[in-house]
């Protein structure tokens, strides 16, 4: 049997999951078992977990903290039991073993580890989380906080004092004031943290917030902003896809779809590319280029199929196959002038902020207007300052680039929740073959470099 059994209750968690796991078999005590508690997921958490070596998977149909934690530990088998938030992620490798090591004393009934923020929790978290969680060690004789998010307890304790099922929060910390009661002692592990992207408290001033935390970043910098090394770019799983309807394109016979794979190539980021494509000539380019091919159905070749349906389609197939990214970059390889640093712009910033979608957006200060429902021109924007007094507009440039994680992608969206926009004022880039307005220009600049 094993020493140590891990509860990670879950609901929703496809994007964190992953990296959970990861971090947690990656341990060097490896004497453990992983018991999964999902809470009615729609989406893939489950199948990614499945995908590690885990004991049992249960599952729940209402959510009650400290039942849901008790259900997982009535079939697990540990002396030791470690609840872990499905969103939070072992910053070392001795996470475990840190936390373990306390029980050498008999007195000690709880652990609790440290939690991180990264780089995109907001001021508040970062500020909660940094004054909560410090660097001393702590014997708890007297104050029964306790925090689920990163514990170990010990079974015989739990055998006892079981979680509340009655309570709908801070199950932990009613817990912790059971056992200090009964003369226990509770411990806090800094030699144990995990990074956790939520704060604390769910309220407070934002302003303020973000004044603590602008001194905390300058004292303890390396408590704040950081990522876990899983998350990070290069590491987190990045695949491009290149939808390409008929035959290739060559302006003033250029071969700017060579052109983008030649830059693609080139990136530090991104991992393997897709061409989505019916075409026996992009067959052969992605067989000699050792690319996949995902074959184009006849029903995509219609201009009623959105960019939305035809990556939602890839991304069956990309699975179908047994690869799992993390993002999709849609790229639309008509645009011959995008710069080589562009694609791994749109990686780093989505992923150290956080985001559900990231895309370049042509910086716009030109006066637009509009018809409303009453078939009236309004004026978009701001009237007629100067340019610098002006906020900006931004054109969406979906084909330059655009990243998508993949569960906004599988729910039929292009674009997610959280957005971030890579300003481009080079118009060069925004040039697109085809368009009616810039086809002639794109050949002729074409043309110019290679003069």
């Amino acid at each position: 049997m094993p020493e140590v059994s891990i509860i990670i209750r879950t609901r929703n968690e496809e994007r964190w999951i992953r990296h959970c796991l990861r971090g947690v078999f990656e341990q060097d005590y490896t004497d453990f078992e992983v018991i999964i508690v999902d809470n009615q997921s729609s989406d893939h958490t489950v199948t990614v977990a499945k995908r590690f070596p885990i004991a049992k998977v249960i599952s729940i149909t209402k959510f009650i903290p400290g039942k849901a934690i008790n259900d997982g530990i009535r079939v697990s088998s540990g002396r030791y039991i470690v609840c872990l938030s499905a969103h939070c992620v072992p910053a070392s490798k001795s996470w475990l073993s840190s936390l373990l090591q306390n029980f050498k004393d008999d007195k000690v009934a709880g652990v609790y580890g440290r939690q991180l923020p990264v780089s995109f929790s907001t001021a508040l978290d970062k500020r909660d989380l940094t004054i909560v969680f410090g660097l001393d060690r702590r014997v708890q004789i007297k104050d029964y906080f306790f925090h689920n998010a990163n514990s170990m307890i010990r079974r015989s304790v739990w055998d006892n004092t079981p979680f509340d099922e009655d309570v709908t929060n801070i199950e932990d910390r009613v817990w912790g004031k059971a056992v200090i009661e009964d003369g226990l002692q509770l411990v806090y592990e800094p030699l144990a943290p995990v990074y956790h992207h939520h704060g604390l408290h769910q309220s407070n001033d934002e302003k303020r917030a973000k004044g603590v935390v602008s001194i905390i970043e300058k004292v303890d910098g390396q408590s704040v902003g950081k990522l876990p090394e899983s998350i990070q770019p290069g590491n987190y799983d990045v695949v491009a896809v290149l939808p390409i309807r008929g035959e290739v394109q060559r302006p003033a016979g250029f071969d700017i779809l060579a052109r983008l794979l030649d830059l693609l190539q080139k990136s530090r980021y991104l991992g393997r590319i897709y061409l989505f494509a019916d075409d026996p000539e992009v067959a052969q380019i992605a067989a000699d280029r050792s690319l996949n091919l995902i074959h184009r159905p006849q029903e995509f070749n219609v201009p009623t199929k959105s960019i939305e349906d035809v990556l939602q389609y890839c991304l069956s197939k990309i699975e179908e196959g047994g690869d799992f990214p993390e993002s999709i970059l849609n790229l639309d390889y008509l645009y011959p002038f995008r710069h080589l640093e562009l694609i791994d712009e749109l990686i780093h910033e989505a992923q150290f902020n956080g985001l559900d979608t990231t895309f370049p957006g042509y910086v716009e200060y030109r006066n637009i207007w509009k018809k409303d429902q009453n078939d009236s021109f309004i004026h978009v924007g701001e009237s007629l300052l100067p340019r610098e007094s002006k906020t900006p507009m931004y054109q969406a440039l979906y084909g330059l680039g655009c990243l998508t994680a993949v569960p906004v992608i599988r729910s039929g969206r292009l674009v997610g929740d959280t957005v971030g926009i890579l300003p481009i004022t080079d118009r060069k880039q925004a040039l697109r073959y085809k368009d009616n307005s810039s086809s002639q220009i794109v050949e002729l600049l074409l043309e110019a470099e290679n003069l």
